[in-house]
Formats: structure tokens, C-alpha cells, sequence
């Protein structure tokens, strides 16, 4: 169990840096939404 929720709070980590980075690059939301993904699915399962 603590596993899987460390694995979730990686998961959201990562996630909320890409779309930090993409919104300090003044991207729309739909940007945004792909590249804090990317960076979640990349990032956070590694």
C-alpha cells in the first residue's frame, strides 16, 4: 500500500512540474494538459 501511494505521489509530482514549466511558457490549457501528461507518464513511472 505505501508503495502504490508513493507511486501516486510521484505520479502528481511530475505532473504538476510539467504544467508549471508549460505555464511559464505562456502555453493554452490544451498544452498545458498535454505536456504536464507527457511529463507524468514519463517522469513519475520512472
Amino acid at each position: 500500500m505505501l508503495l502504490y501511494i508513493l507511486y501516486l505521489v510521484g505520479i502528481t509530482a511530475e505532473a504538476m512540474t510539467g504544467a508549471l514549466a508549460a505555464g511559464r511558457r505562456r502555453m493554452d490549457t490544451f498544452g498545458v494538459i498535454i505536456i504536464a501528461t507527457a511529463t507524468a507518464i514519463g517522469g513519475g513511472s520512472v
